[in-house]
């Protein structure tokens, strides 16, 4: 998903309204679905941008518009405030500035004030 809103970012000029307009837009299902060398490609034209995102394998339209949905969710309740995500707020998400996203398993484990778990 993290990926998905990278592409988006970049292609709304790295603004956080234009983002969540292209989303929008991508949810009225205002786009192409090509396929192209056995990957399937969303097309779409947004205020004059044209916007290109491959497909995961397996995915299907609802499963896109699932993600789309959990995007518009992070854009206007991500913000500090509970609110819309401002500019700075999504582009520390989008690169990951707090380093939430890992490859890596890792587990903590607490020790309980009584000495159990």
């Amino acid at each position: 998903m993290r990926a998905l809103l990278f592409v988006i970012w970049i292609k709304s000029g790295k603004d956080a309204a234009a983002a969540l307009a292209l989303i929008e837009t991508l949810a009225l299902g205002e786009y192409d679905t090509q396929s192209r060398g056995g990957a399937r490609i969303v097309s779409a034209n947004v205020a004059g941008k044209q916007f290109s995102y491959e497909l995961p394998p397996n995915w299907s339209n609802s499963d896109f518009i699932e993600t789309l949905r959990g995007l518009y969710k992070i854009l206007t309740t991500g913000g500090a405030s509970g609110g819309q995500m401002t500019d700075a707020e999504l582009n520390a998400y989008v690169v990951d500035a707090d380093d939430q996203v890992t490859n890596v398993a890792k587990a903590r484990f607490a020790q309980s004030a009584g000495g159990r778990f």
